[in-house]
């Protein structure tokens, strides 16, 4: 040890460059790979993403005079009938995937914007919202046309200056429209997108279509009980059919872009007019990490080439001394092997870090700006100590192959010719 710490010292500018462009490379991948597990992993409160069927993008062909094609999401009529009752499923719900800005008050306090969703009560079943107090509003209410909601606690605050017991009950206007407020939950992110709403409204079963009676702005989650995948996407077909067979009569048939299918084909696309083909995000990220290893390689491999090239002679003089080849392969690895703990390590800091202050800042230039709530998340949702482990194992490899090379050429440098070398 004390012999790779006398080495980092007498090459102070190229071991520095080494460590950074280590924990770059770490940083970098790390970052990637972050970016896109919030997305489909089960996270908080969508934390069924993993079993969830997700289904509402429609196609309706033949429509009309001019035998138009209409595509949007599903009326409430066509998302009803093609998820209530369902046997095989634990689950189902119907919602609106858009959040619509609302503006709320209180009786005599001034009025504030809110981020407001419509959704059914099984949504309630399948997003894992944590309430504070109260409860959802659920089926009879919906039947009822009774106007409940749920808040979040920062809506709660701003509204009633509590987050507590003493909010359920209360009178919320929205868009000066009076809400009791059922249930308070706690604040959720817009990086879980079908979760995401400060108020949660009851769904209208007389939403309304887009110009058919058909088509709206309906989507739907059904989780399966368990291995019953098949058997939900079966009957959902079966559906379908029965629907098509109606809508013969006015020469129109509707499509379901490939759904039902699983949370990893709903990012793929989410607007899809077939089936979301998830291989071609796999292979742009796997492209992706290539580059972020590859080109780290070439600058580390230089790096290693150059430091060795400093240190011709004292290698010479090891090998005239009778130092095996093996013993000066392993003493240039077990230096490159602390060169990378130092730069994967201070590449993990950065990536929590980058969580921490930046996460926000990155992830909502994009769908996610118009939202009231930040994208925020916390640091155990955001950092995953397996995927940090094998991105240090991504950077040993990319190390061991850009020292690997130049070390075995260093141990075959004839003493006598190393000697006679100049430093």
């Amino acid at each position: 040890m004390k012999q790779i710490w006398y080495e980092l010292k007498s090459q102070p500018v190229i071991s520095a460059v080494t460590v950074i462009g280590t924990a770059l490379a770490m940083f970098l991948i790390m970052v990637v790979v972050m970016l896109h597990q919030v997305t489909v992993i089960d996270l908080a409160p969508e934390t069924k993403r993993s079993r969830t069927l997700y289904m509402g993008r429609g196609i309706l062909e033949g429509f009309g005079s001019n035998e138009n094609v209409i595509q949007s999401n599903l009326s409430t009529a066509i998302a009803a009938e093609l998820t209530e009752s369902l046997e095989e499923a634990e689950a189902t719900s119907i919602y609106c995937p858009y959040v619509s800005r609302a503006l709320a008050n209180t009786e005599g306090n001034p009025t504030f914007a809110a981020d407001a969703k419509r959704v059914d009560d099984g949504f309630f079943r399948i997003i894992d919202l944590e309430f504070i107090a109260g409860k959802p509003f659920d089926r009879a209410d919906i039947m009822s046309d009774l106007r409940k909601v749920v808040i979040t606690e920062s809506v709660a605050r701003q509204a009633f200056a509590s987050d507590g017991a003493d909010v359920i009950g209360r009178t919320l206007l929205i868009n000066d429209v009076p809400q009791e407020v059922a249930g308070v939950v706690a604040d959720v992110s817009p990086v879980t997108d079908v979760a995401y709403a400060q108020i949660w409204m009851p769904v209208s079963l007389t939403a309304p279509t887009w110009g058919n009676p058909n088509m709206g702005d309906m989507r739907t989650l059904i989780v399966p009980r368990p291995g019953r995948d098949e058997s939900v996407k079966a009957e959902v077909n079966r559906r379908m059919a029965v629907i098509n067979t109606r809508l013969a009569a006015d020469s129109c048939t509707l499509s379901l872009a490939g759904a039902p299918y699983d949370h990893e084909h709903h990012k793929a696309d989410e607007y899809p007019v077939t089936l979301p083909d998830v291989n071609k995000g796999r292979r742009m990220r796997w492209m992706l990490f290539g580059i972020l290893l590859l080109i780290p390689a070439i600058n580390l491999s230089s790096m290693t080439r150059s430091r060795l090239r400093r240190r011709v002679s004292e290698i010479g003089i090891r090998r005239a001394f009778g130092c095996t080849r093996g013993r000066i392969v392993g003493d240039i690895l077990a230096e490159n092997f602390v060169i990378t703990l130092a730069g994967g390590l201070l590449g993990l800091l950065l990536c929590i870090g980058f969580g921490a202050l930046l996460f926000d800042a990155i992830y909502s230039t994009g769908r996610w700006t118009h939202y009231a709530m930040p994208s925020t998340l916390s640091a155990g949702a955001l950092f995953d100590w397996t995927l940090g482990a094998y991105a240090l194992l991504f950077c040993f490899i990319l190390n061991l192959i850009s020292t690997g090379v130049p070390a075995l050429r260093a141990s075959r440098i004839n003493p006598v010719e190393a000697i006679n070398q100049k430093k």
